[in-house]
């Protein structure tokens, strides 16, 4: 059903009011002490770490996974749960002392730098962009162009699984539930059930243009297909 209506316009008008919303946001501060520290945060970010704001947002309002599209976007709008007021403290999770809690627990914590060469070796199996290091600037997707699908995408996939790992670590205090991990397996099979997703998606489009507007297209549609999602799943 989401596929369907995807196709059918409503991923244009969730677009349309996703930009919308961040152009907005970002235009000013607002009255108000929350929204005005989220702002600071923000401009924090941009100058630390060279984030070309709003550019990241545009960026991930393209990423088709919507759990990695809305991890992403809270992670860059700083709005995660539960973590926003740490801050010159200690790590729950590995003890050392870290300024932000966002670069921290996402590529500086213990747990995290212990998997390091699993997610690097996940993202150079799955894209065409090869990285070296799990980084901030790895995070950053506003570097990328936004016709390059695989790896904003995939970037997206980690951080949601990463976050679910750090939630578990900070505020699950039900023992008997599992503990997630970090898997290349389960990684590549969120990606490869996305892009079969997105193929659906693009075969319901020609069908379309076929049935409704009398067109041809389907080679446009499938060249532009293969060059966003690389060699996986090659339309023929």
């Amino acid at each position: 059903m989401r596929a369907l209506s995807r196709a059918n316009g409503s991923s244009d008008a969730y677009s349309r009011s996703t930009l919308t919303l961040v152009s907005t946001y970002y235009q000013s501060l607002r009255i108000g002490s929350k929204l005005i520290m989220t702002d600071l945060k923000i401009i924090i970010l941009h100058v630390r770490y060279n984030t070309a704001i709003p550019k990241v947002f545009i960026n991930i309002n393209s990423i088709s996974h919507q759990k990695g599209r809305n991890t992403l976007f809270r992670f860059f709008s700083r709005s995660l749960p539960g973590i926003n007021h740490e801050r010159d403290t200690r790590c729950k999770i590995c003890g050392h002392l870290f300024r932000d809690p966002y670069s921290h627990l996402f590529t500086l914590c213990q747990d995290i730098l212990d998997i390091e060469k699993t997610i690097i070796s996940t993202v150079n199996k799955l894209s065409f962009i090869k990285i070296h290091r799990w980084s901030m600037d790895t995070l950053d997707i506003s570097k990328y162009n936004r016709t390059e699908r695989i790896f904003p995408n995939l970037i997206g996939i980690i951080a949601h699984q990463l976050w679910k790992i750090i939630c578990h670590k900070l505020f699950n205090t039900d023992e008997s539930k599992p503990e997630p991990k970090f898997e290349q397996k389960v990684i590549e099979t969120e990606l490869l059930n996305l892009i079969e997703t997105e193929k659906f998606i693009t075969l319901k489009k020609i069908k379309h243009d076929e049935a409704i507007l009398k067109n041809t297209n389907q080679d446009l549609h499938k060249y532009k297909f293969n060059k966003a999602w690389q060699t996986l799943f090659q339309f023929k």
